[in-house]
């Protein structure tokens, strides 16, 4: 496609990626690449707001606008497009697809209306690329960044931020529980996208028995999660922490280790740099799409394996690291 034109120095660039955490945290790694180019660009996040903490820690976001597409009203909607119209933006690049998504920027007055094909249906953008299948998320949004800024480029995995109210209120619980920094394990077992809530918590529950009577144990998951994970996990040397995004963020980043299946908080602890244990569960094609980011300091086990097997073997790999 042809360049863009930015009005000012660098553009201003409204980011649309409101859908699940993993997702967002990957759009960061696609938003560096418009930085590094237009290092005094405006950038505006459109995220759910499940995401919104851990991306205001970002330097490189201006704004944070928070769109809840199943739930939010027609006047929260008008709203966004009252708002996108003061802001004249050059660009909205749609990272999450979809109908309503491309008639609010559309509406708002994005000059260049950047996105994926979808097939079968009307769309409302003007720039419309193509995505490609069968290679990990990185290579997609790399792809995808091609296209939007007319030159190849290569998207390095993203890079967190200490968010100071995370850090204290992490600090603060920890100090009341007892946690040293560096010296407690992470668990997710659930994971909407892995289906954890399904089939995981009772086998989870039997390796995390074992591995709490050496190490401190803080178990995490999203809220609609709370409840069924509280009941399956119960016991000494078990702590279970909740709190927004960036305080998940800093509870993982005070962490020595990591384990749970393949989702959010298991990304969290890569970049992090946390050695872990991540259960895949959702067959080869996701595999490839969202395999380990610094594979050397993860064990990944199948969901096949893990139901037959157990973890033995893979988490006395993880207390030697």
């Amino acid at each position: 496609m042809k360049r863009i034109k930015l009005s000012g120095t660098d553009g201003r660039w409204l980011i649309i990626s409101n859908g699940i955490l993993g997702h967002s945290l990957m759009v960061l790694a696609a938003v560096k690449v418009i930085k590094d180019l237009y290092p005094d660009s405006y950038i505006t996040m459109v995220v759910d707001d499940c995401s919104a903490e851990l991306v205001r820690a970002s330097p490189m976001i201006d704004k944070v606008c928070i769109f809840n597409r199943k739930t939010d009203s027609l006047s929260r909607q008008w709203e966004l497009i009252k708002e996108w119209r003061s802001d004249k933006y050059d660009a909205s690049i749609h990272f999450r697809s979809g109908i309503r998504n491309e008639l609010l920027a559309f509406l708002g007055g994005a000059k260049a209306r950047i996105g994926n094909k979808l097939n079968g249906s009307f769309q409302f953008l003007n720039h419309i690329g193509t995505d490609i299948k069968g290679v990990h998320v990185l290579e997609m949004r790399s792809h995808f960044m091609s296209f939007v800024l007319d030159q190849k480029v290569k998207i390095e995995p993203p890079v967190l931020h200490h968010d100071p109210q995370a850090e204290a209120e992490v600090a603060q619980v920890l100090s009341e529980n007892g946690l040293e920094p560096g010296k407690y394990i992470v668990l997710h077992p659930a994971g909407k996208t892995s289906g954890g809530l399904g089939w995981s918590l009772d086998l989870w529950a039997e390796e995390v028995a074992k591995v709490a009577k050496e190490r401190p144990v803080v178990i995490v998951c999203a809220p609609f999660e709370r409840e069924a994970v509280k009941k399956a996990f119960n016991g000494d040397n078990l702590f279970h922490l909740g709190g927004s995004a960036a305080f998940l963020s800093e509870v993982i980043s005070q962490s020595g280790w990591f384990m749970g299946n393949d989702s959010s908080p298991a990304h969290m602890a890569a970049i992090w740099g946390k050695p872990r244990v991540v259960v895949y569960s959702n067959g080869p094609e996701e595999f490839v799409k969202w395999s380990p980011l610094y594979p050397e300091g993860c064990r990944v086990v199948l969901k096949e394996e893990f139901v037959e097997k157990g973890l033995n073997e893979a988490l006395q790999w993880l207390l030697k690291q």
